[in-house]
């Protein structure tokens, strides 16, 4: 019986769409893909970015060529949620999407949400958890958090102060309008990367790494092309991982992370409000 259930599930995978049906081998189809565009070095406003490189590149292996809709983070997530669009990236996992925004087995990233503050105005407090009630936290509109991150904000621990990217809370932050605030960084975009592309004299500082969060491309239950979508995508990305794409890409950007980082001028920099 098991035997049986497994060349069924490979016979159901092998069968084609009503979209695989309409392109010819050997052929492209085209897509249009939302994508954020303040989140430094994985989307810029120039659509350029590591996630950007690794979506087109996912998609261009398995015949579809992507065209990205550049729009700032929370149009994006209501474009994927109503179905104007098939997909958005980055996006992570939130219980409140599930049955609407359709997530795939691999993430594009991993980062982390770390608490930092400005070194010349530490707090006193060294977890997110012991920051005095009501303590103004800056964070990004319609960026996903850790649930520690929401747990606070539901019993009042904290209040968000919402910015358009997270250069302009490092910006806040350094001219002394906020006592702390949350970025989502991982090795290539770290806080010091940040703090460059804000241009702060004094890079921020880690407080508390508060959480992991996983980022994706979020596909719409609701736009008709949308579970399409999601399978040719996860086809793309287990063809670019074999075939060395993906990491070449990582390594692309993680050389550019630390150019942009050695090449930053602080002490001529100022603090921008």
């Amino acid at each position: 019986m098991i035997r049986r259930f497994f060349i069924s599930l490979l016979v159901g995978l092998a069968l084609p769409t009503p979209h695989d049906a309409q392109v010819a081998p050997g052929t492209t189809t085209a897509l249009e893909v939302a994508v954020e565009d303040a989140a430094a070095l994985w989307s810029r406003h120039d659509g350029t970015g590591f996630a950007n490189d690794v979506v087109r590149a996912a998609f261009h292996a398995v015949g579809v060529e992507v065209t990205l809709r550049v729009v700032p983070y929370a149009r994006c997530k209501q474009l994927v949620i109503e179905g104007a669009v098939p997909a958005c990236f980055s996006m992570s996992r939130d219980p409140a999407l599930k049955g609407v925004v359709l997530f795939p087995s691999m993430p594009i990233l991993v980062c982390y949400a770390d608490l930092v503050q400005d070194p010349a105005r530490p707090v006193r407090a060294t977890r997110l958890r012991d920051l005095p009630r009501g303590t103004v936290v800056g964070t990004v509109l319609g960026y996903e958090y850790p649930d520690a991150v929401r747990e606070a904000v539901k019993t009042g621990a904290i209040v968000l102060d919402e910015a358009p990217s997270e250069d302009m809370l490092l910006r806040k932050l350094a001219a002394g309008r906020l006592p702390v605030a949350l970025v989502n960084v991982n090795d290539n975009k770290s806080v010091g990367y940040l703090s460059a592309l804000a241009q702060i004299a004094k890079p921020a500082v880690r407080v508390e790494r508060v959480g992991a969060l996983e980022s994706f491309v979020g596909f719409s239950a609701r736009h008709a092309r949308g579970p399409w979508a999601l399978k040719k995508y996860e086809e793309g990305m287990r063809l670019i991982g074999a075939s060395g794409t993906l990491t070449a890409i990582t390594r692309r950007w993680a050389d550019s992370s630390q150019a942009a980082i050695r090449t930053a001028r602080p002490e001529t920099s100022r603090p921008r409000p």
